[in-house]
């Protein structure tokens, strides 16, 4: 490459302008945002069924069955506490999502979008997983209480109830979020080839 093409080249990777070649980088940077824009979409679709489901958890728990011992109110407590906090954290990630830029520098990008693949992967990995951990504790915690009005056969009917769709559900969102994930490791991908 000829003195005046690497200019070109260096001064577009530090200002973020697409002066090399238009077409193929205006190209790059419109697959990147597009998957971007997935993402935000199952993640505003995630919160609104986290969301929900936490209004009817909240009803139902706190309202509807109105626990009465000590062991089932600590059990709500760590249930509509964690799954509260995953609420928060999938608003936080949208915030952070609809927070970052194609237009600045390539090296600025690609670093933002390592980051946001890195938050992503640990919403999706270790908060997921101490959530789903605290809620079954909390789930255990009112069985006693259950005990008390609920005969053998139904009790064990609950304890599965909660198990099997929990575990099939575990599985359907599984997918998605794995297909989330290879989105955003492609977006950092085509932001290592743009500033390349």
């Amino acid at each position: 490459m000829n003195e005046l093409g690497k200019t070109l080249k260096e001064g577009w990777q530090s200002s973020g302008a697409s002066i090399v070649p238009p077409t193929n980088m205006e190209l790059l940077i419109s697959e990147a945002e597009k998957l971007n824009q997935s993402s935000i979409k199952f993640q505003r679709n995630n919160l609104i069924i986290l969301g929900l489901s936490f209004l009817m958890m909240c009803y139902f728990l706190l309202f509807y069955f109105g626990f009465q011992e000590l062991l089932s109110k600590i059990g709500v407590a760590i249930m509509l506490g964690f799954f509260l906090f995953r609420v928060l954290l999938e608003a936080y990630s949208i915030y952070k999502g609809k927070e970052k830029s194609i237009t600045k520098a390539a090296i600025d990008n690609l670093e933002e979008e390592k980051n946001y693949l890195e938050l992503r992967l640990k919403i999706h990995g270790t908060f997921t997983y101490l959530t789903l951990g605290m809620y079954t504790l909390g789930f255990i915690l009112l069985l006693p209480e259950f005990a008390i009005y609920l005969s053998s056969f139904w009790m064990a009917a609950m304890v599965v109830s909660y198990f099997v769709p929990g575990i099939i559900l575990t599985l359907v969102i599984r997918k998605n979020v794995q297909k989330e994930i290879r989105e955003l490791r492609t977006v950092v991908e085509l932001m290592k080839k743009i500033g390349s």
